[in-house]
């Protein structure tokens, strides 16, 4: 790897990403997505261009936010499974009214590696097991050192960290990127909160990903305002080692 960045899709509307490491849906297209790998290629691209959190999960379906009939919902508070026959249906009805009684929503979705899925929200992680059952990992997340900045310049989102990203390790620990902190978490499997890494001003946390023991985490420039205060993309690697480096950088590039 000699660091050079090449684009494989180009757009203005970008939000989410996910491998799909068996190349499951590699002949096919989602009915709301976009795969941007070309056909048969392993593993698999699959594109969000805003929309709704998506996650390719190890029992060959794929899932997003959806209404009740399996249409696209980004505000929706249910997950919708995904065929590769591109039937869909609705996941885990309880979630919705558990998200309810949190008064939260979902902002980010990973699987993990025992083939549950985590939903990360404004302001809690659930954990979503294969026979539908939700379980309440952390609410309210609190960051004892967030550097405060709330979503959208907004009062009545003052004191939420806003979890856009997450990412699961093969033991199960979490990461999130708390947007609104300015900082990446660290939730351990039995509930431990720690922050692992802080971005500084103007730079915030939006997305991570792990492989094979590092950690990487999308940073961007005023990702707590508009678009026009910046939204200029970095990536920084967290190593084995727990050096911090910067591995791309396009915050000169407009």
């Amino acid at each position: 790897m000699d660091g050079k960045l090449t684009y494989i899709h180009k757009a203005t509307d970008g939000h989410w990403m996910c491998l799909d490491e068996k190349g499951v849906f590699s002949q096919t297209q989602p009915k709301y997505f976009e795969r941007i790998t070309p056909d048969g290629v392993q593993p698999t691209i699959i594109y969000a261009g805003g929309g709704s959190p998506i996650a390719m999960n190890k029992d060959g379906n794929f899932y997003y936010c959806g209404g009740p009939n399996g249409d696209l919902h980004p505000a929706a508070k249910t997950l919708v499974r995904e065929t590769p026959g591109k039937q869909q249906t609705v996941f885990a009805p309880t979630l919705e009214s558990i998200l309810n009684k949190l008064n939260d929503g979902i902002t980010g979705l990973a699987a993990g590696p025992d083939g549950s899925l985590y939903t990360a929200c404004w302001n809690s992680l659930l954990k979503v097991n294969m026979d539908g059952k939700v379980t309440v990992l952390a609410h309210p997340v609190a960051v004892p050192d967030c550097d405060e900045d709330p979503a959208d310049h907004r009062e009545v989102n003052r004191g939420i960290p806003l979890l856009r990203g997450i990412a699961v390790d093969s033991a199960g620990t979490v990461y999130l990127a708390a947007t609104s902190c300015h900082c990446l978490l660290k939730i351990t499997s039995d509930g431990k909160i720690k922050t692992i890494l802080k971005a500084a001003r103007p730079w915030s946390p939006t997305a991570a990903a792990v492989r094979n023991g590092n950690i990487y985490v999308l940073e961007y420039t005023n990702a707590n305002g508009p678009a026009t205060e910046g939204w200029l993309p970095r990536v920084r690697e967290i190593g084995k080692n727990g050096k911090v480096k910067i591995i791309a950088d396009l915050s000169s590039k407009k």
